[in-house]
């Protein structure tokens, strides 16, 4: 008896210590983590100081002028004039366009999946659409450029000027030169890269809510339509909001495609059917030409406006996430 008490004593001894060797193995995985992550900001803030030390960071994120040697017609005086705005409104504009594209088309295409689709129907487009999610960026830019840009040049494009582009300026072009290379254009290719993220969260959180909940609605006559309304997508808001906002991330940072269609111009648009620039599209297209360094610290300085503009939308959708969940358990 003692010698089985003594070996179950052994056993639970190894069984604590191995339990606190993997607590401190992911506590230091955690920590590194975050270490690497304020390492990288730190990086880049120290390599692009001289451009927020010239010029400031209300000046830099402001200014419409991408010129590092600026030549002023009146006075002939050189100037810095180096400001990320053109790239912040591309950079915004296009991913909001795919976001509204996709995040509406991926909930419902989750819903028709878990809640009307055959299984074996159901089996063969979830393949699909892991699929498109497989498809290198650089293989749906080259389907951007040379199909879906002259096809919506003369679909979408087209209906919303002739249409809406009449009582919304910013949704107008020039009829007389319209152009396939435009921030819209490049909306609807991210959108078309982010729909597999929003299908593939949402139908694995719509999924999770439980079964007893919708026989308790349907029990009490409800139909199939007012039990995803008003009990399944409520009860999965919280995993379906974040899955948007993870695609939404994804689209921030988007670079091939976006910069096969975007057009590459340094200016505001005025229309969304015009060219601009995005920020990763003008790191990766300037960044191994450029000699100056005054222009080498703008283009890291962008890169710490989208890392910033990165982990702020983390942020806020974990407070969302919060509020909605503290919103959803006092109803």
């Amino acid at each position: 008896m003692d010698d089985r008490l003594r070996r179950l004593t052994r056993s639970g001894g190894r069984l604590l210590s191995a339990d606190a060797l993997f607590r401190r193995s992911t506590l230091v995985a955690v920590l590194a983590a975050g270490a690497l992550l304020v390492l990288l900001f730190a990086v880049l803030v120290a390599q692009s100081w001289p451009i927020w030390a010239d010029r400031g960071i209300v000046p830099f994120l402001t200014t419409p002028t991408w010129a590092p040697n600026y030549v002023d017609p009146v006075t002939g005086a050189t100037s810095v004039q180096i400001g990320a705005l053109p790239m912040i409104v591309g950079t915004v504009l296009s991913s909001i366009i795919g976001l509204v594209v996709a995040g509406p088309l991926g909930v419902l295409v989750a819903v028709f999946l878990v809640e009307y689709s055959p299984r074996r129907l159901a089996i063969g487009l979830t393949f699909l659409v892991e699929l498109i999610a497989a498809i290198p960026s650089v293989v749906i830019g080259i389907w951007g450029l040379y199909v879906f840009s002259i096809f919506s040049r003369d679909t979408f494009q087209w209906w919303i000027a002739s249409t809406i582009g009449r009582v919304i300026p910013f949704c107008a072009e020039d009829p007389a030169n319209p152009t396939r290379f435009s921030v819209f254009t490049a909306g609807m290719v991210l959108a078309v890269m982010i729909v597999p993220m929003v299908v593939a969260v949402s139908r694995e959180v719509i999924r999770s809510v439980p079964l007893s909940l919708r026989e308790g609605h349907t029990g009490m006559g409800a139909t199939r339509w007012e039990t995803i309304r008003h009990v399944v997508l409520p009860t999965a808001r919280i995993g379906i909001l974040g899955g948007v906002m993870l695609a939404f991330g994804r689209a921030l940072g988007e670079t091939i495609a976006v910069t096969m269609v975007i057009g590459n111009v340094d200016q505001v648009p005025t229309s969304v059917f015009q060219p601009g620039q995005s920020i990763a599209s003008k790191i990766a297209t300037n960044l191994g030409d450029v000699t100056d360094q005054v222009e080498l610290a703008g283009l890291l300085g962008l890169g710490v406006v989208l890392l910033v503009v990165s982990v702020g939308l983390s942020v806020i959708v974990r407070l969302l996430a919060r509020r909605l969940g503290g919103a959803y358990v006092a109803s």
